[in-house]
C-alpha cells in the first residue's frame, strides 16, 4: 500500500507524537540512570559513615573499659591510703604493730626526707606526682621467713607503696647467752615508700 502526500500530511501529528514519546522515554531513562548512580553514591557514603561511626563506637567502648579499669585501680590505691600526703606516723605505727604481732627482735630504721620519684626510664604524668621516701632498716632475725613476713605485712598494711631496693642478710655470730631465741641473722634493707600526690589542674 502506497502512502500519498495527503496521507503523510495526516500522519505528521501522530509521527510528531511518537517522536515526542521516544524523546520523553529517553529522557526518563537518562534520569533513572542518573538517579540510580546518585543513589549508589549516597549508599556508599552512608556505608562509609556507618563504618566510621562503628569504629568510633568501638574505640569509645575500649576507652571506657580502660577508664573503668584505671578508676578501679585508683580507688584501690586511694582505699589503701597511697593517694595523698605521706602518712609517716601511720607507717611507724604499722612497723610497731607488725613487730609486736610477729614477735620480732628490735628493729632500727631511718627515713629520709620525701622527694619526687626519679627512677630511670620513669615518665611523669601530668597532674600527678609520685613521691618517694627512702627507708633504711636494720633488724635481727631468727630465720629468713621473719624478714619476708615483715615485708609482706608492711606492703599489705602500709599507707604507702613499698618498693624494695636491696636486702643484705648475713649470719650473726652466736652470743654467749646460750638462749634458743637468740637471733641468728642480721638483715639490712633499703626500700622506697611511694605515695601519689594529685596536682592542681592547669
Amino acid at each position: 500500500m502506497k502512502l500519498g502526500r495527503g496521507d503523510l500530511r495526516h500522519l505528521r501529528l501522530p509521527i510528531a507524537g511518537c517522536l515526542a514519546l521516544v524523546l520523553a522515554g529517553a529522557a526518563c531513562l537518562f534520569a533513572a540512570y542518573s538517579y540510580l548512580q546518585e543513589t549508589r553514591k549516597l549508599g556508599a557514603a552512608a556505608s562509609a559513615r556507618r563504618a566510621e561511626v562503628q569504629a568510633k563506637l568501638a574505640s569509645a567502648t575500649e576507652e571506657g573499659r580502660e577508664i573503668k579499669a584505671s578508676l578501679q585501680q585508683y580507688q584501690a590505691l586511694a582505699a589503701r591510703g597511697i593517694v595523698g600526703e605521706e602518712k609517716r606516723l601511720d607507717w611507724v605505727d604499722t612497723v610497731t604493730a607488725v613487730k609486736n604481732e610477729r614477735r620480732l627482735f628490735n628493729i632500727r630504721y631511718s627515713i629520709e626526707p620525701q622527694q619526687e620519684l626519679d627512677y630511670p626510664g620513669f615518665s611523669r604524668g601530668s597532674g600527678v606526682k609520685f613521691m618517694v621516701s627512702r627507708v633504711k632498716i636494720s633488724m635481727k632475725l631468727l630465720h629468713e621467713e621473719d624478714l619476708l613476713n615483715f615485708l609482706d605485712d608492711l606492703a599489705r598494711r602500709g599507707k604507702s607503696y613499698l618498693s624494695v631496693r636491696s636486702c643484705d642478710v648475713r649470719r650473726e655470730s652466736r652470743g654467749s647467752g646460750g638462749t634458743t631465741l637468740a637471733p641468728r641473722l642480721q638483715a639490712d634493707c633499703e626500700f622506697d615508700l611511694i605515695t601519689i600526690r594529685l596536682g592542681k589542674p592547669a
